[in-house]
């Protein structure tokens, strides 16, 4: 059967000629709702071809491109992306068991994540099309991987944008309340229906592992959820404080510390605000001091308070800092550039009237690759500083 076609203008040529694998609305030709969740064949205005995709017409993402070579998308297709993808993360995961398979775009899987935890599965389809082909996208990860359970963790607000409603369903086998996995030296517990993301913040575990070479004596862990940088923190650290708002969280975090033998780990419940504020009004000092808040920039009408944010925690981290001691802060807000995110730093400097050498610049992992036409996949940003 021919795959329909849609036009693109010359503005939308101009576009795709920049390799970035989305088509926005305002650049079709025309709009067609009768194709919409279908793949069709992507034209330019003089009808020649130019990809194939998938299209929603009722997002603003009207395209998501999956291929440049005008042949079938069937399951054999699939089969053969995701195994690439599995290739890949054979190739580059080292000492973990839990880690991303398919990072959407950037792994030529538009809108689809992939992720495991030891011998479980857990995705998200994000765009009306790559959740018309779930069921096949199933077939194919049970084949290549043989899990025991794939789960569906399509409970992102994303979803909206593309019509689709927010779910958590089994999709696959049968999930277990909680799952063990392994990032480096320590162990922990996923909830895979019920946890952050797909059920861990995945994309910082070297990160993590990182914290290892940074701790000594005493520690601060701000916006801890479970404790992955606790954990590892914990293992050099003569103490670490693992601070949280999420009751909950901190109850994951301990179970966690018992499950490595870890006893060097205190939790406190707070805005992490107030409790910078309480150990400042303490005179508390810390060696190192972690800090991986939640994106403060979820769109770009939001980086002006975002920064303010971002400025706020990280000059109130360095008046606790001792002189030689290390600050490692991230974002994970594709909005704030790695640039701004240096000059937030640097106002926080200015302001506490501290200095410091920039040790390292950190990413997320390998198993997020990033496409470098497509800049939405270059989100992570991890620097370390040391204390002046």
């Amino acid at each position: 059967m021919q795959t329909p076609s849609l036009k693109i203008t010359k503005k939308g040529a101009a576009w795709f000629r920049t390799g970035h694998p989305w088509i926005y609305k305002d650049d079709l030709e025309r709009n067609d709702p009768s194709l919409s969740g279908s793949i069709v064949s992507v034209l330019d205005n003089s009808g020649n071809f130019l990809a194939k995709a998938f299209y929603n017409e009722r997002s603003k993402i009207a395209l998501r491109l999956i291929t440049y070579d005008d042949l079938p998308i069937d399951a054999a297709f699939w089969r053969g992306r995701l195994s690439k993808c599995i290739e890949r993360r054979n190739r580059v995961v080292r000492d973990a068991t839990a880690y991303r398979i398919a990072h959407s775009e950037a792994d030529g899987l538009p809108s689809l994540i992939v992720d495991r935890y030891g011998e479980h599965l857990s995705i998200q389809t994000l765009s009306l099309g790559m959740d018309g082909i779930k069921d096949t996208i199933v077939e194919v990860l049970a084949e290549l991987v043989k899990p025991k359970s794939i789960v569906a963790r399509n409970d992102s607000a994303m979803r909206k944008f593309e019509g689709l409603d927010e779910v958590k369903e089994v999709l696959y086998g049968k999930a277990p309340e909680k799952i063990e996995v392994k990032e480096g030296k320590i162990k922990y517990l996923v909830d895979i229906m019920n946890g952050q993301k797909t059920g861990s913040y995945l994309d910082q575990r070297e990160n993590h592992i990182a914290a290892e070479i940074y701790a000594k004596g005493n520690t601060l862990d701000c916006f801890s959820y479970q404790g992955l940088f606790s954990l590892h923190m914990a293992l050099s650290a003569d103490e670490v404080t693992a601070a949280d708002s999420s009751g909950p969280a901190l109850e994951g975090l301990r179970e966690n510390a018992k499950l490595n033998g870890l006893t060097n780990i205190k939790t406190v419940e707070g805005k992490i605000s107030d409790i910078l504020k309480s150990c400042q009004k303490e005179e508390r000092q810390f060696d190192l001091i972690v800090l991986d808040p939640p994106a403060f920039a979820k769109s770009k009408k939001d980086l002006q308070a975002a920064a303010r944010g971002y400025i706020d925690i990280n000059f109130r981290a360095m008046k606790l800092l001792k002189r030689g001691g290390y600050l490692m802060t991230c974002s994970c807000s594709y909005n704030l550039s790695e640039g701004q995110f240096l000059d937030i730093i640097y106002e926080a400097l200015c302001e506490s009237r501290r200095r410091a050498c920039l040790i390292e610049k950190r990413i997320q992992p390998a198993d997020h690759p990033i496409l470098l036409n497509f800049p939405e996949s270059n989100y992570l940003k991890c620097f370390v500083l040391e204390m002046l």
